[in-house]
């Protein structure tokens, strides 16, 4: 028998909702695990232990009198520090605002509540959400499980070191670049960005670069199924938050139905996209995973060349405008409290001519023109997550890829970051190790249809299953 720390979200809420588990209990081990194992990953920044235990005592309550308490019934939930729940740190994970405290919570953290999640504390992020390593100056470095000595990605990195170690079932994330897929590759789990607005936001700032997207770090992809469901549907202050899902994503992606749809869809692999291209072994490793899904599902395979516009630009330009115009009023004053990237993206903000802001919002109509392009001759692309392996977990502002000197916007997010401009879901899905570290397969699907996403996931996972957690989990 597995201990309850290596259960899935779902099993435990399913055994803690029958009766068979104590919420209590599952939030003692996993409490226990963090206070023996987060001390080498650094992954979380905050913990609430009694009000965790009270939650865990209500749902054990509602169990006792007959209630259900919900789909996520007893499971432990750490929340990524740039989300908001009142009473707890509302940091941005900045020095800058090491002291202020949240006054409201976030409706995604209100749902997985309703749903009988216990919300035990914070996860360590980026600065801002602004990079794909996590290391600030506020929680200092984050390490990956499967090697102390690269980074779990970011900006969602203590999310996924947490999960990957087995320090909580499920965490929130986000992705406005590949926040959720970056960590996900880097650390073996399955990440899905969901189509933009299908998870509502609010209350707090709206993301005016319409690029980031709520969504879970899952061990599982029936866990990202449910977390979905859960957190899913329209908020009051989101224009561009959708209506409710018309299906059951778990119940689809269980009952197979949701891969019997892709039966004949159009496919293509690519390894570039013309300005970047993957490292061979990420490559590779992608390669066979998407030979594995063609042949499975009777894919149609599509050969492209892809050379898309470059992304980074304009993705940058308009990410930063958003940032800056809640944060630069704050930071001009502690300029030297900031990360060497949130202090490159202030004056990056400070200095932007008008021209240069038209610029970025005609190359971001470019890229939308390449993408639709590209989807007219196919259903679904599948690409490598990242370029590479996890970077060190210092972070890499510059490195190599292929034999020369990179960014880090090539070394990480060259294919993940150009579907937030786009709103198209994508996931990574665990496609094997390279010199020791996790790596993934993306699977990107059009706008509104998510499914397709999951089931790729869904099947992967059933034919070439991964390791649940990482080695560190076990030491």
């Amino acid at each position: 028998m597995s201990e309850i720390w290596e259960s899935s979200a779902t099993k435990i809420a399913d055994e803690v909702r029958a009766g068979k588990l104590s919420a209590q209990e599952v939030l003692a081990v996993h409490l226990d695990r963090i206070d023996r194992l987060d001390s080498e990953l650094n992954s979380i920044s905050y913990l609430d232990v009694d009000a965790a235990r009270q939650q865990a005592a209500d749902i054990d309550a509602q169990v006792a009198a007959g209630s259900d308490p919900g789909v996520l019934a007893g499971v432990p939930v750490g929340v990524k520090e740039l989300v908001s729940v009142a009473g707890w740190p509302d940091t941005e994970a900045s020095l800058v605002y090491k002291d202020r405290v949240a006054k409201v919570t976030d409706s995604e953290v209100t749902r997985l509540r309703s749903a009988g999640a216990v919300i035990a504390g914070l996860t360590t992020a980026a600065e801002f959400g602004t990079v794909s390593f996590t290391n600030t100056p506020l929680n200092g470095i984050t390490r990956n499980p499967w090697n102390l000595t690269r980074t779990p990605g970011g900006s969602s990195g203590g999310s996924a070191a947490a999960v990957a170690a087995g320090l909580f079932p499920i965490c929130t994330g986000g992705d406005g670049g590949g926040s959720i897929r970056i960590p996900a590759a880097y650390s073996g789990l399955f990440g899905m960005k969901s189509t933009f607005g299908r998870v509502g936001r609010d209350p707090g700032p709206f993301p005016g670069s319409l690029v980031p997207v709520r969504g879970p770090m899952a061990r599982t992809v029936r866990d990202a199924a449910r977390y979905i469901d859960v957190v899913a549907g329209p908020t009051t202050c989101d224009p561009t938050s959708l209506p409710a899902l018309a299906e059951n994503y778990e119940h689809e992606v269980v009952s197979g139905a949701a891969a019997d749809r892709l039966s004949g869809a159009r496919v293509a692999f690519v390894s570039s996209f013309g300005f970047a291209a993957s490292e061979p072994g990420p490559a590779a490793q992608a390669e066979e995973m998407a030979a594995v899904l063609i042949d499975a599902l009777k894919l149609e395979r599509v050969d492209l060349e892809i050379n898309f516009p470059r992304v980074g630009s304009s993705w940058g330009i308009l990410s930063t405008l958003n940032d800056m115009a809640w944060h630069s009023q704050d930071v001009k004053d502690h300029l030297d409290e900031l990360s060497t990237v949130a202090r490159m993206q202030y004056e990056s903000f400070i200095n932007l001519r008008p021209e240069i802001i038209a610029k970025s919002i005609r190359q971001r109509q470019g890229v939308l023109d390449a993408v639709s392009e590209v989807f007219s001759k196919v259903d679904i692309l599948i690409t490598p997550t990242t370029p590479k392996p996890a970077l060190l977990a210092e972070g890499e502002l510059m490195g190599e890829l292929n034999g020369n000197q990179a960014t880090l916007f090539d070394l990480s997010a060259p294919f993940t970051a150009l579907f937030n401009q786009t709103g198209q879901p994508a996931a990574s899905i665990p496609a094997g190790l390279v010199d020791g570290l996790p790596v993934g397969v993306q699977v990107v699907a059009r706008r509104h249809e998510d499914l397709a996403c999951f089931a790729a996931g869904a099947v992967l996972e059933e034919l070439r299953p991964w390791p649940q957690l990482a080695p560190f989990a076990y030491s």
